[in-house]
């Protein structure tokens, strides 16, 4: 077994000295604790300026990475459409940032259904895109409208998961996402934030497609420990959230839920994985 978010050996001294870490921290970092063989891949970064103003540079996210023990991350662009607002700049930053890091940052593109989008996919696969984002509030479209059901049978088609912002101003999302599935049943989508605000609906619109998953992201406990651990995969929403805080709202699931360490494996990275394919190129 191993402790998660901080260095062991930080964590001990700091147990023997509680001056040096409130009840609260204390209490949190004894519920970050996975099986030595368990990678930890983030399904869930954002990299570049968001125009809110959070920011992640690629070095940045790496030195994140390794202080909290993270194999690999799921990046995408921040809301950086562009002046086209084809994402084209900010796709080509990630994926540079992936070659920069190989088998440390998986690019994914991002793009806005309601505007031409088969030439912005063309030029994300040449640089090594291997899945997409999609925003329906930060972009303005449903999710079971035309032009997001156009670029999710695309994607599908050329073998991609699609990450759905799902949450956190979406409005009630169980019959849009029950839309665009009978539409492109053999979708693999991962919905962020564990569907928080509609997940009930969500869960059971989805309850017949073992290829939707729910990443925990800024999530809610109550949420995560009603979901199959096999449903879920481990995200953090950097710049947003940390990995720290996300691995420990992980722990504290686990326990809660009585998740086994096979279960709690899958959740960390098996689940994502086998998803997304291999994490080393």
């Amino acid at each position: 077994m191993r402790l998660l978010g901080q260095d062991a050996a930080v964590l001990g001294a700091a147990g023997a000295d509680l001056d040096a870490l409130t009840q609260i921290e204390a209490w949190a970092h004894r519920s970050l604790v996975v099986p030595h063989d368990a990678p930890i891949v983030d399904a869930h970064v954002h990299l570049g300026i968001d125009r809110d103003g959070h920011a992640l540079a690629a070095d940045d996210l790496v030195a994140d990475m390794d202080a909290n023990g993270v194999t690999a991350a799921v990046a995408f662009p921040a809301d950086e459409p562009g002046v086209d607002g084809d994402f084209h700049d900010a796709n080509q930053r990630v994926a540079d940032a992936a070659l920069a890091h190989p088998g440390r940052i998986i690019p994914f593109c991002r793009l806005n259904p309601t505007r031409p989008f088969t030439r912005a996919l063309d030029a994300a696969t040449a640089a090594g895109a291997r899945g997409l984002k999609l925003h329906p509030v930060a972009q303005g479209f449903r999710p079971e409208g035309a032009e997001c059901v156009a670029v999710v049978r695309e994607a599908t088609d050329r073998g991609w998961p699609v990450l759905f912002h799902a949450g956190f101003g979406a409005r009630p999302l169980g019959d849009a996402f029950a839309g665009l599935l009978r539409q492109v049943p053999d979708a693999r989508l991962i919905l962020a934030h564990g569907g928080r605000g509609d997940h009930r609906a969500l869960a059971a619109a989805t309850a017949a497609y073992p290829d939707v998953l729910f990443d925990t992201s800024i999530a809610a406990l109550p949420d995560l420990v009603t979901l199959p651990p096999e449903r879920l995969v481990f995200g953090s929403d950097r710049p947003y959230g940390d990995h720290a805080q996300a691995l420990h709202l992980v722990g504290v699931a686990a326990r809660v839920a009585g998740w086994d360490a096979a279960a709690v494996r899958g959740v960390l990275g098996g689940n994502l994985t086998r998803c997304i394919g291999p994490v080393v190129p």
